[in-house]
């Protein structure tokens, strides 16, 4: 009787401690494939489309959402295969609005915002790319020359 009192009890303990295990905050990493259980927690609005393009060095990475939600921002590194974080937790204030400025290393750059509120939380994954000023230049005096043609 006391065997099955015990297991009892730890079959609770398990049950009621697993989606505390589930969404746990991510401290110095967080994996790749990790998901969260909501999709409404912030609405990125920089990059529009959750993927841009740049000549920059730097990005600014913006975002809104309620007051009391904690963001960190973590970059995946092709390498090892894990996003290490590189900017630290904030919270969004009163005003609603999350902003950062992040470096653009490589050609590529994936990064993974991890936003947090209550037991919700929602993970987003960002493509940068950094071309180069000369592609972008001769971008533009393609652009130019076609307007000229059209006329």
């Amino acid at each position: 009787m006391k065997k099955r009192l015990i297991s009892l009890l730890l079959l609770l303990m398990v049950v009621f401690a697993m989606p505390c295990i589930s969404y746990a905050a991510y401290e110095t990493s967080i994996p790749y494939s990790a998901q969260g259980n909501s999709s409404n927690l912030i609405y990125i609005k920089r990059p529009q489309s959750l993927s841009a393009s740049t000549s920059d060095k730097s990005y600014t990475i913006s975002a809104v959402g309620a007051q009391g939600t904690k963001i960190k921002v973590y970059k995946y590194d092709e390498s090892t295969g894990t996003c290490p974080i590189i900017k630290s937790e904030k919270t969004i204030g009163a005003s609603g609005l999350y902003s950062t400025v992040v470096d653009l290393p490589n050609a590529s750059n994936t990064f993974v915002v991890y936003a947090e509120n209550g037991s919700s939380a929602q993970v987003v994954k960002i493509q940068i790319s950094k071309v180069k000023r000369s592609t972008v230049d001769k971008l533009k005096s393609v652009t130019v020359n076609v307007l000229n043609f059209l006329k």
